[in-house]
């Protein structure tokens, strides 16, 4: 019987083992299927927009100026918070493996508050800046790391670089300058004789007028003109010699136009000279030396005044200069007979009046003639000092001859001249002679603006093309080096040649409006 229940115990206590650990198992399952899908869901997933990075951009100027900020904002989104989140930014590699953007280059910024963390299904701005200082030309790939503890996501990033746009249309200008040059230098021989026969032409009319070789400051300034036509021929530098004959040609017009009225003005010129050295035979009259400069002035710059009424307002004003020096010379005249009234018995009165006469030619002769108002001041103080002269007469004199003394303070106070100059003589230059230089310069100015605008036209249409062709529609130019720069630099110049000939062609065929 003993035995009996010690095994039943035995059995008992093995089944109750046997029970707990079935259920120590079942409850291990059952928290294991709740716990892994936990687990499961617990790994972050992190997006970005856009997916992957792209760059169109210029490179900067001489590697160093003009560098914008190249600047991409990249949005990242976490399905929950995740921290120590780490964006690397990789080095970028060109297209031909033998330059590189460096990973230094591209600097990223996380804008949360906390450091280094992404939201729970916000978008977080991150912006990203690419330095393009010493970067070279071409197309770069590369990739972008958004790195967690529990994920890593990958953003492509492609970059393409090209030249700054000033040099490459600068060789493009270039191009098309060197076509236009080129075409220019064609027509050399025919511009050379075209300026040969009008030099010819002209030189043999200006021989022919003996009253244009009177005049030495028309006569002198052809020659220099066409002096310097013969040099710019000897050294084959047609441009400069048609300038010249032009000139040349312009001044003989300008002669011609207004003939009697330079030959009149002339004429007027000599009698003040001559009147000048009359009244200042030694060179000793501040005064008149500067009239004879301006004089001089006025001869040397007759040729480049458009009409002889320039030249004519000019002497006109020298002429009123001269007058007023002559009326003034007469006051200064009567004030110094008048001092010879004062009596040798008046002693120091005698003396000072004597210096005040002194006093009032130095000052004359001093003056500008330009100074109006020096001259009026010069004029008010002799006639003050006339009033205190006659006084003076007066007081000394018992029986001063009241007549003398009036007549002789009325000249001073209202002087007058025999001999002042006569006004410069009127111009009257040809009507018809006016319209046709009126004419001509009219056609002249309609031909320089359309060869101007036509010049114009042809290099901005071409530049235009072959710029937006060749610069603009490349995203990497520069990348080839000077492969690239001189596709540009033929391209201006064959446009060019290209343009002349089919105007050459289209002239050719003497179509209404091409004919040169």
């Amino acid at each position: 019987m003993v035995r009996n229940s010690t095994a039943v115990r035995i059995l008992s206590q093995t089944i109750h083992m046997n029970y707990y650990k079935k259920l120590a198992l079942g409850m291990l399952v059952c928290t294991s299927s709740i716990l892994l899908p936990s687990v499961v869901k617990a790994e972050p997933k992190i997006t970005s927009t856009p997916a992957n990075i792209s760059v169109a951009e210029q490179k900067c100027w001489l590697g160093q100026f003009f560098c914008p900020k190249v600047r991409r904002n990249l949005f990242l989104r976490s399905n929950q918070v995740v921290k120590d989140v780490k964006i690397l930014s990789l080095d970028l590699n060109r297209l031909d493996g033998n330059e590189v953007f460096p990973a230094n280059a591209i600097r990223v910024n996380l804008t949360n508050s906390s450091v280094n963390t992404l939201p729970n299904n916000q978008p977080l701005l991150t912006p990203i800046e690419f330095d393009l200082r010493g970067v070279r030309s071409g197309e770069y790939n590369g990739n972008l790391l958004v790195i967690t503890p529990d994920s890593e996501l990958v953003i492509p990033i492609s970059l393409k670089i090209k030249d700054y746009w000033l040099m490459p249309l600068c060789v493009l200008l270039l191009g098309v300058g060197l076509g236009i040059i080129i075409s220019t230098y064609r027509n050399e021989w025919m511009a050379r004789d075209e300026v040969v026969v009008q030099v010819t032409r002209l030189r043999s009319k200006i021989r022919a007028d003996e009253e244009f070789k009177s005049d030495d400051s028309f006569y002198k300034k052809a020659e220099s003109y066409l002096e310097a036509v013969e040099t710019a021929l000897e050294n084959k530098r047609s441009s400069a010699a048609q300038e010249a004959a032009n000139k040349a040609q312009d001044l003989w017009d300008k002669w011609h136009q207004s003939k009697q009225g330079w030959l009149s003005l002339l004429d007027y010129e000599s009698k003040l000279r001559k009147r000048v050295e009359e009244e200042n035979p030694d060179n000793k009259i501040p005064y008149l030396e500067q009239i004879s400069w301006q004089l001089d002035s006025i001869n040397k710059g007759r040729p480049s005044q458009d009409s002889p009424g320039q030249v004519r307002k000019q002497l006109q004003e020298v002429q009123v200069q001269l007058n007023n020096y002559l009326l003034a010379k007469t006051q200064l005249d009567e004030f110094s007979e008048l001092t010879n009234q004062v009596p040798y018995e008046a002693g120091d009165e005698e003396k000072y009046w004597k210096n005040e006469a002194l006093t009032m030619q130095r000052l004359l002769y001093n003056l500008s003639p330009t100074d109006i108002d020096s001259y009026h001041k010069w004029q008010d103080d002799i006639r003050s000092k006339t009033d205190h002269l006659v006084e003076d007469i007066r007081n000394f004199k018992s029986r001063p001859s009241n007549t003398f003394l009036g007549n002789v303070s009325r000249n001073i106070n209202n002087p007058t001249h025999p001999n002042l100059l006569e006004p410069v003589p009127d111009i009257f230059p040809d009507q018809i002679d006016t319209n046709a230089n009126k004419r001509e310069k009219l056609s002249r100015n309609r031909l320089f603006v359309f060869n101007s605008l036509s010049y114009a036209i042809a290099i901005f249409l071409l530049g235009n093309a072959g710029f937006t062709q060749l610069y603009l529609a490349n995203g990497t130019f520069g990348t080839k080096g000077v492969v690239d720069y001189f596709s540009l630099l033929a391209w201006g110049f064959g446009a060019e040649a290209t343009r002349e000939t089919v105007a050459r062609v289209l002239q050719e065929w003497k179509l209404p409006g091409l004919k040169n």
